[in-house]
């Protein structure tokens, strides 16, 4: 499997709440940190994060907007929307480091706000 499609399939495994593939495309050594501070290392880890967030979180939309590849790392810009209490959004973008066999090493995600505003648009 290509990178890109191996991002697509981990990005889709949310919003259709199926993770069986996971240990085909993370690392066992995983380190996965989330935009907002938790970090998780090793796949039990990142496979128990996944549980509990899955129970009480519905992934709406999980949209790659651009992949950049180069090397072992690559850039992926999204969108995200889902529902807990409510529903909320924001726009992210990953950092992934490949292992050699092709395994997602190492995720670094880093989010914005989804709307944005223009403040000198008419100056």
């Amino acid at each position: 499997m290509n990178k890109k499609t191996i991002i697509a399939e981990y990005f889709q495994m949310w919003v259709k709440k199926d993770f069986k593939q996971l240990p085909e495309i993370f690392s066992s050594d995983i380190c996965y940190t989330e935009c907002y501070g938790p970090r998780y290392v090793g796949l039990p880890e990142v496979q128990a994060w996944i549980r509990h967030k899955s129970a009480e979180q519905t992934v709406l939309e999980w949209r790659i907007d651009n992949i950049t590849l180069a090397g072992d790392q690559s850039f992926v810009k999204w969108f995200f929307k889902a529902h807990e209490k409510t529903t909320y959004e924001f726009d992210g973008i990953s950092v992934i480091q490949w292992a050699k066999n092709n395994q997602i090493l190492r995720i670094d995600e880093y989010q914005s706000k989804s709307e944005h505003i223009r403040p000198y648009q008419n100056s």
